[in-house]
């Protein structure tokens, strides 16, 4: 939480999810919980350690239905954490503050690891009086809350992992307080992280229908930080719409960066601020801090299908020291279903190969109901599955409500929405392969355009996808 630079490494751990995603298949992604106690008490989460939760988010119907979260850690038989659901969002007691905690209306969302040894089980308990809670009929029948969750989480190797205390130990203080001040510094250069870079500096101009070449870096390196300014004027949305940011590492045939400017930055309007802590943009200037490693040089070019020429000035610092040997090479695949063909669960990512998944951008998000599905290593059924589209970005109720936060946000360009989530620190690993597709189908057969770009590190240098 503290270091971009550690966002390359490829982590041996596992990612998972709990959610409420309904089991039936339908819609009916609220109130589907593990399974129901007498009190009523609902068991959202049964997970063996050593893991830490990473993130989670809840919304419901209503503030007027109160709930308390319960965390029972490695077998005890209190719980280390009892906490309104609200008061936890609200930052109303340390460590939940901001900003790894928040709210947009309803949707309610928090970043604060919570680490466990050999066991960890969350309970959801109604506060309220009974006649004061939404219910409705499911899929199977039943009278369910509407209450919609996700819990994400890592499986971890290190038992050595120190199990959540609401007094953190002094190096974890300090800890939080750089990673608080690193996520606050969102939109603006993070603090210190230019020491010992170089810098490059490219002012070129992107003829229509043509190809402009912005760095070749001989040798081995780190990129660090890339900055695109562009003309700011009433032409932005086709500039960033027919601007195509290309990069190829190691001298590979294909480009492991291939995708529009708006797709990639979160933002088809440049001129309008995305403040996110790894990409977005501020004055007609798009930027992207990941660490983005190479080991024998990196080609760096625009490539336009506009009908006009497009003066760019790059700005870019990097370090010319070796990659270290767990990092991976940086990828942004752009997806565009344009409309999709018939129900069915569209794909936004299929690569082959060894990586970790870091993040997604939908410059056109097509229906807001579609489950994101991720399929780790060739598995039949998915180790995290969602509850709907809005609820990936951490926000509720559709696409209205509006936010730019460190690691996700929703924003408006041109009258539509262009969303983003950065899923670190503790991304999707997977060693052999990975697919994220989202629902399409089932009454959601919605004809709008969906693309955007998907963001992943992989072992090798150029992509390797199953089509």
């Amino acid at each position: 939480m503290t270091d971009l630079r550690a966002a390359s490494r490829l982590p041996a751990w596992r990612t998972l999810q709990a959610s409420g995603y309904d089991r039936g298949g339908g819609f009916y992604d609220s109130g589907n919980f593990l399974r129901e106690e007498s009190g009523p008490r609902y068991v959202l989460m049964e997970a063996k350690g050593p893991g830490c939760i990473d993130r989670m988010w809840f919304t419901r119907k209503s503030t007027r239905e109160t709930y308390d979260l319960l965390f029972y850690l490695d077998g005890e038989a209190k719980p280390t954490i009892r906490i309104d659901l609200d008061s936890l969002c609200a930052g109303e007691k340390a460590p939940f503050s901001a900003p790894f905690v928040g709210s947009v209306d309803l949707a309610r969302y928090c970043y604060v690891p919570i680490g466990f040894r050999r066991s960890c089980r969350v309970l959801l308990v109604p506060t309220a009086a009974p006649e004061v809670y939404t219910r409705r009929e499911n899929s199977a029948g039943r009278q369910i809350p509407h209450v919609y969750y996700q819990i994400t989480y890592r499986r971890l190797r290190d038992a050595s992992v120190r199990p959540f205390a609401w007094t953190l130990e002094p190096e974890e203080a300090r800890a939080q307080r750089a990673a608080a001040a690193l996520w606050n510094a969102a939109g603006g250069e993070p603090p210190g992280e230019r020491a010992g870079l170089e810098e490059r500096v490219a002012a070129v101009e992107a003829p229509a229908g043509g190809e402009a070449p912005l760095f070749d870096l001989p040798g081995a390196g780190v990129i660090r930080s890339l900055t695109l300014r562009l003309p700011p004027d009433a032409g932005a949305r086709r500039t960033a719409e027919s601007l195509r940011l290309e990069i190829t590492w190691d001298g590979a045939s294909q480009a492991a960066v291939s995708a529009p400017l708006g797709a990639f930055f979160a933002a088809r309007d440049p001129r309008q601020a995305v403040r996110g802590l790894w990409l977005g943009s501020a004055n007609s200037v798009y930027y992207c801090r990941f660490p983005m490693p190479f080991r024998r040089g990196a080609r760096l070019r625009l490539r336009s299908s506009g009908t006009e020429a497009v003066p760019v000035t790059a700005h870019l610092h990097y370090s010319p020291k070796a990659p270290d040997v767990r990092d991976g090479y940086f990828h942004a695949a752009a997806y565009d279903h344009s409309p999709p063909l018939g129900p069915g669960d569209y794909s936004v990512l299929s690569v082959r190969g060894r990586g970790r998944f870091v993040g997604l951008v939908m410059d056109r998000p097509g229906n807001m109901e579609g489950d994101d599905r991720f399929y780790v290593d060739g598995e039949a059924e998915p180790s995290i599955h969602g509850t709907g589209t809005e609820d990936f970005f951490n926000f509720a109720w559709g696409f209205a409500h509006l936010g730019a936060f460190p690691l996700h946000g929703i924003t408006r360009h041109y009258g539509a929405p262009v969303l983003y989530r950065v899923h670190l620190p503790a991304g999707v690993p997977f060693e052999r392969s990975l697919r994220l597709t989202f629902e399409h189908g089932h009454g959601n057969e919605h004809q709008g355009r969906y693309s955007g770009t998907a963001l992943y590190y992989a072992e090798r240098p150029a992509p390797s996808q199953a089509r």
